[in-house]
């Protein structure tokens, strides 16, 4: 073979020969190319050893999604997020938005309990 081009080039019409079941037409390739019939009686072996391995795959919905899910980014809700975390994480956020909670509660009560202090009536005045 004289540059790579050339040996793709062969590769590809002998691939689409075998894949379209015209064995007879791999003369017409040899001649094209001008190479030795027993190099392209290599490759066919070739070829046809890799087409009965290589089996497709077809990957689960979850997976799928799971990858999108990565690839173009969270679009869904806070809940929707934390539900593929792991486990501990999982907890570590459920206790900080309770202890959040908690502390917001707590301000709060407090500061209703100052404004009451500091409220003087209209009348006492």
């Amino acid at each position: 073979m004289a540059n790579d081009l050339e040996l793709q080039n062969l590769l590809s019409a002998v691939t689409d020969a075998l894949l379209e079941k015209q064995s007879s037409s791999i003369d017409g390739i040899v001649d094209r190319y001008a190479v030795p019939r027993q190099e392209v009686d290599n490759f066919v072996y070739l070829i046809r050893q890799l087409h009965q391995t290589l089996v497709g795959a077809q990957p689960s919905q979850r997976f799928v999604k799971r990858l999108q899910h990565d690839l173009v980014g969270s679009n869904g809700n806070l809940v929707a997020r934390i539900r593929y975390l792991p486990p501990r994480v999982q907890i570590a956020a459920g206790l900080a938005v309770v202890a959040g909670f908690i502390i917001l509660n707590r301000r709060r009560l407090a500061d209703d309990s100052r404004r009451e202090q500091q409220e003087v009536p209209a009348l006492q005045q």
